[in-house]
C-alpha cells in the first residue's frame, strides 16, 4: 500500500474542540465589543446626568447672585470673599472639587484656586460655543487646591444669562471629581457582565448540537476523501509500474525486428515491393522503439531514477550536429535549414539530454512546416544565460493550444487537422529535461505564420577553450 502525503483524518472529539474554541472565541469577541458599547453607553448617561446637575447647580444657585462685573475681569478681593463664601455653600458640594467663572474673552475671572485667576480658558471654541448658549463637558485631569495631582474630573461648562438676557455674559466651569461618575459605570457593569454571560452560554449551548451534526458530516467527507486520495495514488504507482514493465518488455522484440529487418534488406534477391514493405515495417518498429523509449524516460522521471550526467557542454557543437543530421528530413520537404550560432561560455549539462531536447524540437519544427518553408535554430547568450531559439515558418498554434502544448500525450488542433503523425510526449520531455538542468522553455506560435521555441540554460563561469585558428591569431 501506498503510503498517504496526506494529514490523518481529523477525529470527531478533536474537530468538535476546535469548533467549540473558535466558535467560543467569536462569541467572546461579540461580547467583549457589546459590553464595551454598553459600557460607554452607561458613561455617556453617566456623564450627562452629571451635566445636567451642574447646569441646574448654575441656574438654580449661581445666575441670581452673580454680578455682570464678574465677568469683565479679575474680581476685586472683596468680591472674590463673596464668591469664595457662594461656592462654598452652594457649588462646592462633596465630589466637586473646583469651580470657576470665565469671562467673554476667555479670561478666568474668578476660581475656588485662587492661583488661576487671570489665566485663559485652554478651548476657545469649546468657549464660543458655550457662549452660544451650549452646555459643554469634556474629561481632563487637573491639579486641585487641597494638592491632588492629575486628578481625572469631568468638567462641564454652562453658560450665564443675566437679567433676562438672550446672549450669555460668560461661563460658570465645575469640576467633577470623575469618581463620582465611575461609580455609576460601576453599578451597571456587574449586572451587564452578567446577563451577557447568560447570554453567551446559552447561544453557545443551543449551537453545540449543530457544531457536533457539522463535525460529523465533516469527518465523514474528510475519511471518504482521503480514501479516495490513497486509492488515485495506488492506481497512479500501478499506472507507472504498468508502463515501465510493458516499456521494457516491448523494447527487446522490437529491437530485435528492426536487427532483422536490417539482415532481410541486405538480401540481394528481394524484390522492389519486398524492400517497399520492408522498409514500412522498419519504419513503424522504429516508430514503436521511439514510443517505448519515451514512456521509459517518463516512468524514470516519475519513480526519480532518471540521472544526469553533468558535464561541460559545448552547446555549439550540440546545435550544429543536429541540424547537420536533420538535413536529410528536411531536403525531402525542400525544406532550408540553417544554424546560426556564436561562441559561449560552457554550460553544465548532460549533452545526450540536451540532443535529445535539440533533436525533438527541431523534428517537431520540420514535421509542423510544409514543404518549401524554413526552420532556423539560433544560438546565443542573453542575461547571463544560452539561450536556443527554434524558429519555423510552419502552421502555428491556436491560442487555446499553446497553454496545454508542455502536457503528456497532448496533440494539437493543428497536428490533427493536418494528420501530423505524433504522440504528444516529445515536448513534455523537452520540458523535464530542460527544468532538471535548471533551465526553461518557452513558446510563441501565430496561426498559418510559424511557431518559436525558446530555451535558456544557466551558464557556468568556465570558457570553452578557443580553437588553433583562435590561438594562432
Amino acid at each position: 500500500m501506498v503510503d498517504s502525503p496526506y494529514p490523518p483524518v481529523e477525529r470527531q472529539p478533536r474537530l468538535v474542540l476546535r469548533f467549540a474554541l473558535y466558535t467560543g472565541a467569536v462569541l467572546l469577541a461579540a461580547g467583549v465589543a457589546i459590553a464595551w458599547l454598553v459600557n460607554r453607553e452607561v458613561a455617556n448617561r453617566a456623564e450627562r446626568t452629571v451635566e445636567q446637575q451642574a447646569a441646574a447647580a448654575v441656574t438654580g444657585n449661581l445666575s441670581a447672585r452673580l454680578q455682570t462685573s464678574d465677568f469683565r475681569g479679575p474680581v476685586s478681593p472683596e468680591r472674590r470673599a463673596a464668591l469664595d463664601t457662594l461656592f462654598r455653600k452652594s457649588i462646592l458640594i462633596p465630589g466637586v472639587v473646583g469651580g470657576r467663572l470665565i469671562g467673554p474673552t476667555g479670561t478666568v475671572t474668578y476660581a475656588a484656586n485662587h492661583a488661576v485667576i487671570g489665566d485663559l480658558a485652554p478651548d476657545e471654541a469649546a468657549l464660543r460655543r458655550v457662549l452660544d448658549g451650549n452646555v459643554s463637558r469634556r474629561v481632563a485631569r487637573m491639579d486641585t487646591r487641597r494638592g491632588q495631582k492629575k486628578l481625572k474630573v469631568l468638567r462641564v461648562v454652562t453658560p450665564v444669562r443675566l437679567g433676562g438676557r438672550q446672549k450669555a455674559i460668560g461661563a460658570v466651569e465645575l469640576d467633577q471629581d470623575y469618581r463620582a461618575v465611575a461609580v455609576t459605570i460601576g453599578d451597571a457593569r456587574g449586572p451587564l457582565a452578567l446577563i451577557l454571560g447568560l447570554a453567551l452560554l446559552a447561544l453557545f449551548v443551543s449551537l453545540f448540537p449543530i457544531l457536533r451534526r457539522v463535525t460529523r458530516e465533516l469527518e465523514a467527507r474528510n475519511r471518504q476523501l482521503a480514501e479516495q486520495n490513497d486509492r488515485l495514488r495506488q492506481l497512479d504507482a500501478l499506472k507507472d509500474e504498468f508502463i515501465s514493465l510493458v516499456s521494457h518488455e516491448l523494447r527487446t522484440p522490437l529491437t530485435s525486428i528492426r536487427g532483422y529487418v536490417e539482415l532481410l534488406e541486405d538480401d540481394a534477391h528481394l524484390t522492389d515491393e519486398q524492400r517497399r514493405f520492408l522498409g514500412i515495417v522498419d519504419r513503424n518498429a522504429g516508430r514503436l522503439l521511439d514510443l517505448v523509449s519515451d514512456l521509459l524516460f517518463l516512468a524514470q522521471v516519475d519513480a526519480g531514477q532518471m540521472t544526469f550526467d553533468l558535464q561541460p557542454v559545448d552547446l555549439e557543437a550540440i546545435v550544429v550536429e543536429c541540424v547537420e543530421s536533420s538535413l536529410p528530413a528536411a531536403g525531402a520537404k525542400r525544406i532550408v535549414l540553417r544554424a546560426h550560432t556564436e561562441r559561449l561560455p560552457e554550460v553544465e549539462a548532460d549533452s545526450a539530454r540536451l540532443a535529445q531536447v535539440l533533436d525533438n524540437l527541431v523534428s517537431n519544427a520540420l514535421k509542423f512546416t510544409p514543404d518549401g518553408g524554413r526552420v532556423d535554430v539560433r544560438l546565443a547568450a542573453a542575461g547571463g544565460a544560452a539561450v536556443i531559439e527554434v524558429q519555423d515558418t510552419g502552421h502555428g498554434l491556436d491560442a487555446t493550444d499553446q497553454d496545454q502544448l508542455f502536457e503528456r500525450f497532448f496533440r494539437s488542433s493543428r497536428a490533427a487537422e493536418n494528420a501530423i503523425p505524433g504522440t504528444g510526449l516529445g515536448l513534455a520531455i523537452a520540458k523535464t529535461i530542460v527544468e532538471r538542468h535548471g533551465g526553461q522553455i518557452a513558446l510563441e506560435s501565430t496561426v498559418d505564420a510559424g511557431t518559436t521555441v525558446r530555451v535558456e540554460l544557466p551558464l557556468s563561469q568556465r570558457k570553452l577553450a578557443r580553437s588553433p585558428q583562435e590561438l594562432a591569431a
